[in-house]
This record gives C-alpha cells, sequence and structure tokens, in this order.
C-alpha cells in the first residue's frame, strides 16, 4: 500500500498511473468552512442552509477582541459577512462588515479597508484564517 495525501491506497497500475487532481473550488471551500466552523463555533454561522445545493459560500462571523467569547459582556464586536464566488479562493470575495458595537466609523471603515487588501494580496489560496485572524486582533 502507498500513502497518497494521507490516504492508504493500494499499489499498482490505478495508484501510479493517476496524477494527483488539483482540490476543487467546492471542497478547497467546504474544508475552509469547517475549520472556521470549529475555530468560532455559534460566532460562525454559514447562511447558505435552506438555499440550493452547492451554493459558494456565504458567512457570518461576530469578531470581538481576542479572547473573548461566548456570553461574556463585550464592548466591541463587529459582524463580518462574506460572500464568495464560485472561483474562489481564486477570485475575491466581497466582505461587509454589519452591526458593530463599540467601534468608531472611522475604525470602521480602516479594518475594512485592510480587510479588502489583505483578501487581494492572498488571492489564490484559501485565506479566511488569515483575514479573520486580522480582524480580531484589530477590534
Amino acid at each position: 500500500m502507498a500513502q497518497v495525501r494521507g490516504l492508504w491506497q493500494p499499489r499498482g497500475e490505478a495508484a501510479e498511473a493517476s496524477p494527483e487532481q488539483p482540490e476543487s473550488y467546492q471542497l478547497r471551500q467546504e474544508n475552509e468552512l469547517q475549520v472556521l466552523e470549529s475555530i468560532y463555533g455559534r460566532d460562525f454561522q454559514d447562511l447558505r442552509h435552506g438555499k440550493p445545493w452547492k451554493q459558494p459560500p456565504e458567512i457570518k462571523l461576530v469578531l470581538r477582541p481576542q479572547g473573548l467569547t461566548g456570553d461574556r459582556e463585550v464592548y466591541a464586536k463587529v459582524d463580518l459577512w462574506v460572500q464568495c464566488p464560485q472561483t474562489y479562493p481564486d477570485t475575491v470575495p466581497e466582505i461587509e462588515l454589519q452591526n458593530a458595537k463599540g467601534l468608531s466609523n472611522e475604525n470602521i471603515n480602516l479594518l475594512k479597508s485592510r480587510l479588502e487588501e489583505l483578501a487581494k494580496e492572498r488571492c489564490g489560496e484559501v485565506s479566511w484564517w488569515g483575514l479573520l485572524y486580522y480582524s480580531i486582533m484589530r477590534c
């Protein structure tokens, strides 16, 4: 048996004849969603529920200052809404900041501008985690 990408496959013509196929957009998107959901729990919301199957990701995530999660009283937070095109991560997602609490308009606009810059810089790679980490550090 040979190990290919962490999976064990039998040796032989089938395993050796097919070169590794790149992951599909949908698989890359779904893998990234699973990671985000496992990290952020109930602060993560997949907005595609109830929509037709195989829609590109649309999420909302509650961003709070680093270290503050759950029901503890938070004086600053904002919802990050992300809508991905079918070809994400090779196309930049649409980003909005909504329902801001405890942040000035200037800070919200600065954060949104920087997130859009980061999304463009990281075009071609799954990048939500990096964008979210940046957002949390700046809240």
